[in-house]
């Protein structure tokens, strides 16, 4: 019982950093509409079977950027089970939709699992998994450098990133 008490401790823990962090990385974009011509908010949940903590900080994200002035609009989700090739699909749509913006902010929240690849520090690269599988797949994993290499931001728009994986 006492094990179950801190990790609800803790995963409220999580929320509370969450939604600071929200707040401190969003006040330099808080700017008149006339500065900011173009924005778009992707929250990725990527839950396990059964897990709905995902999907509980998707809708707290969205709340919040909604209470900071984005429209409905403004937003693309993408939640639920998800392979390496539905993310890259989504992050190929988004790319297709900012690749012409001359200044602008990109907002990506995702929250999931995560996994490295590497033996030391020193190489570690950092990815995001999707599945509880002991031996997953290359479709049931994605490295974070090849998400951003899907993605592509233009050079003058700004990428805000809120990992939760």
């Amino acid at each position: 019982m006492k094990r179950l008490h801190i990790y609800h401790y803790m995963q409220c823990f999580r929320r509370y950093i969450i939604f600071i962090s929200v707040f401190m990385l969003f006040e330099h974009t808080n700017a008149p509409a006339a500065e900011i011509a173009q924005r778009l908010a992707l929250l990725v949940a990527a839950p396990w079977e059964g897990e709905t903590a995902m999907h509980n900080d998707l809708v707290a994200t969205y709340n919040t950027l909604r209470q900071r002035g984005f429209s409905p609009e403004e937003f693309l989700v993408l939640e639920g089970a998800l392979t390496r090739s539905l993310l890259l699909a989504f992050l190929q749509d988004v790319q297709r939709r900012i690749s012409s913006w001359q200044h602008g902010d990109v907002w990506f929240s995702f929250s999931g699992h995560g996994t490295f690849y590497g033996t030391r520090a020193a190489e570690a690269r950092p990815g995001l998994l999707f599945t509880s599988a002991l031996h997953p797949s290359q479709e049931d994993q994605m490295l974070w450098d090849e998400v951003f290499a899907a993605l592509q931001v233009p050079q003058a728009v700004q990428l805000i990133l809120l990992p939760d994986s």
